[in-house]
Parts: structure tokens; sequence; C-alpha cells
């Protein structure tokens, strides 16, 4: 039996659509093994057992390089460029700030919080943070304006029910 032209097409056509799905179902799982590699990479640098020589240059361009960029201290428009998010921005600048708040670079913390202003979605818990800097300093006076504030337009929250208790303590 000749098969006709139409039919050959159709099977010519059939075939081809096969490898089509076939190669994308291949690339998705290439895909999807390769970012687990990476995965583990970021992992295993920050448990400390690779250095960042070992993964900067593998990490760049994929899904985790914000988030080894954030394990690095690197600076927050940095990391919000490469999230394309300009308000996550603020996110990483007061995560710059709290770093410095606990190991005691309390003047660059409060730099960093000045970038913070009302309206910004972390403005409450950032003044929050702002209050225990000008407390740490010294700055009784200041960090008491601070609690007072955030206890009367925000207190029945976390942060205001934290803000009335750190003024209870501090009068």
């Amino acid at each position: 039996m000749i098969l006709s032209r139409d039919i050959l097409i159709g099977v010519a056509l059939a075939l081809l659509i096969a490898a089509l799905v076939g190669g994308l179902n291949y690339w998705k799982k290439y895909k999807e093994r390769e970012l687990d590699r990476i995965a583990a990479l970021v992992y295993r640098f920050e448990k400390g057992e690779l250095k960042r020589e070992q993964v900067e240059d593998k990490v760049r361009g994929t899904p985790y390089y914000p988030y080894f960029l954030a394990l690095i201290g690197a600076d927050p428009s940095l990391i919000a460029k490469e999230l394309g998010e300009e308000d996550l921005k603020k996110l990483y600048i007061e995560r710059k700030a709290y770093v410095d708040y606990s190991s005691g670079k309390l003047e660059e913390a409060l730099k960093d919080l000045s970038h913070i202003k009302k309206g910004d979605f972390n403005y409450i818990s950032a003044s929050l943070l702002r209050a225990f800097v000008y407390e740490k300093v010294g700055n009784r006076k200041k960090a008491l304006s601070i609690y007072e504030e955030l206890s009367k337009k925000y207190g029945d929250t976390y942060f205001g029910k934290i803000a009335l208790t750190r003024i209870y303590t501090l009068k």
C-alpha cells in the first residue's frame, strides 16, 4: 500500500509536535535541575562550606542572586534592582540598618533608617528600630517620642504594643 502525500505530511507533523513537546519537557527538567544545583550552592555558602568566589559567578543571573546579595550584605539598591521592585529596596535598607544596630554601628543604622519615610510599607517597623537605636545611643527623649507616636497611631498592633511596653520601661 502506498501512503498518500497527505498521510505522510500528517505523520511528519505529529512527529514534529511530539519532538517539540519532548524537547520542551526535557528543557524544563534541565532548568529545574540547574536551579536545584544553584540552590544547593547558595545553601552551602550560607552554612560556610563554600567561599564567595566559589558561588558568586554561578549564581549571577538566577532567581537566587538577590538572596545571595543579601547574604553578602550588598547595597540594598543593587538587590532591589535585581528583584526589579523598587519598593523592596526599603526592606533591604531596614535589614541593613538592623545588622548595623546589632553590630554596634549605631550612627550607620540611623543613616540607613533616614531613607525610610512615612508612606513606605515598612515605616512602622523601621520607626521602632529607629527608637531602639536612639535608646541605645542614650537619646532617651527621642526614643520616647517615637514610641509615643507608634503607641498612639498603632496601639492595637504588634508594633504599638511593643512601643507601649518600651514607654512604661523608660518612664
